[in-house]
């Protein structure tokens, strides 16, 4: 065998190099552990709910605090991120194989933004950096999937306890019959750049399940785990493979809580572990949603449009019924009766000769409860 030097600059050389893959194998070792919360809903439903809060000493950058996911053949997620341009809102749907075209959006809310997605598995997700979330606070996420044609539609909308008042962020085509969320509904904590010596904090409460018969199931037990193939040594959360922790609070209100990365957390329980949390409930108890002004405008070629208002603070709509009367007699029979099945709806186009006396409006909550009825004269 041939034995040549090794010049002093190629063993510098080999050194720096050296380093560098020790310092991306140590800088690789630092993700806070991943952990997940997965609930007792093990069934098909139509309506998923789940409330989140982060503390003040549970923020963390870079960090998904995901309060809704699910499997099926529009598997996805929800939750919020702790992200460099600011407190988001997503919302994502998987690719699946019986997809028949592409995932879209047939609905934006204000600030939200929707585009594809790859690295595990593709899909299409949706952005909001303009709704915005506080620490200390709660906020209720709800997704609805309904049938249009042969497609699923699935809607997103969040209530924030501060302001009360509810948001529809967006609403996803997707190109599949019958999809619906299969359980447990997942919720996990990550930190997706390796930032484990920040302690971030998820908290949860008031999960609901509506099943395919309607009756609702209010989450009171789950199963607690952490990513334990991320805890080996060479693995992303090695360097704090012993500061997570998780299960119900001791408070006068409990909830369940995970907690992850931070140089002092310990666990308390086992992983996995399995904790439950009575509930009485029955339902959701969202107030019913109300209409709150009506509106009623002559356009050209005999046609009128009738726009609306809802009440923010109250449950959102999912579907409308508008009645045109040509008298204000308290017996008369609708000229005209109107449906509209669109979540995001606010205006219906209608032919007239003449203009109605009056219209009559109510709607269908997301809960599939039945408003008030508004009436403009």
């Amino acid at each position: 065998m041939n034995h040549r030097p090794v010049s002093l600059a190629c063993l510098l050389g080999l050194s720096l190099l050296c380093g560098l893959i020790n310092m991306t194998i140590l800088f690789g070792q630092d993700s806070a552990p991943s952990s997940h919360m997965v609930f007792d809903d093990r069934f098909p439903g139509d309506i998923i709910i789940n409330q989140v809060r982060v503390p003040k000493e549970g923020k963390a950058r870079f960090t998904y605090y995901e309060a809704l996911g699910w499997r099926g053949k529009a598997a996805g997620y929800a939750g919020i991120q702790d992200h460099p341009r600011g407190p988001n809102f997503i919302f994502s749907i998987w690719d699946h194989p019986d997809h028949k075209a592409p995932i879209r959006a047939v609905y934006h809310g204000a600030g939200t933004k929707t585009e594809g997605f790859g690295g595990e598995g593709t899909g299409l997700k949706s952005w909001n950096f303009e709704l915005g979330w506080s620490t200390e606070t709660w906020y209720t996420l709800v997704s609805r999937c309904w049938p249009v044609g042969e497609h699923t539609f699935f809607g997103f909308w969040v209530h924030s306890e501060e302001t009360q008042r509810w948001t529809h962020l967006v609403t996803f085509d997707v190109a599949v019959p019958n999809a619906r969320f299969e359980g447990g509904t997942d919720a996990f904590i990550e930190d997706w750049l390796s930032t484990g010596q920040s302690p971030r904090i998820t908290q949860l409460r008031g999960g609901w399940k509506r099943r395919l018969d309607a009756t609702w199931f209010p989450f009171q037990s789950a199963r607690y785990s952490v990513n334990s193939w991320d805890l080996e040594k060479g693995k992303r959360s090695f360097n704090y493979r012993t500061n997570w922790d998780g299960g119900i609070s001791d408070s006068e209100e409990p909830f369940y809580f995970m907690v992850s990365g931070g140089k002092s957390t310990k666990p308390s329980v086992d992983n996995p572990s399995s904790h439950q949390l009575k509930r009485e409930e029955k339902a959701p108890d969202f107030p019913t949603a109300e209409v709150e002004s009506v509106n009623f405008v002559e356009m050209a070629d005999g046609k009128w449009k009738v726009t609306w208002e809802m009440d923010p603070v109250k449950a959102p709509p999912f579907s409308f019924q508008v009645e045109l009367y040509a008298s204000e007699d308290d017996g008369a029979q609708p000229t005209q009766t109107l449906r509209l099945a669109e979540a995001h709806g606010r205006e219906i186009v209608v032919e007239s000769a003449s203009r109605p006396s009056v219209v009559r409006l109510r709607c269908r909550d997301l809960f599939d409860r039945e408003s008030p009825t508004f009436t403009h004269r």
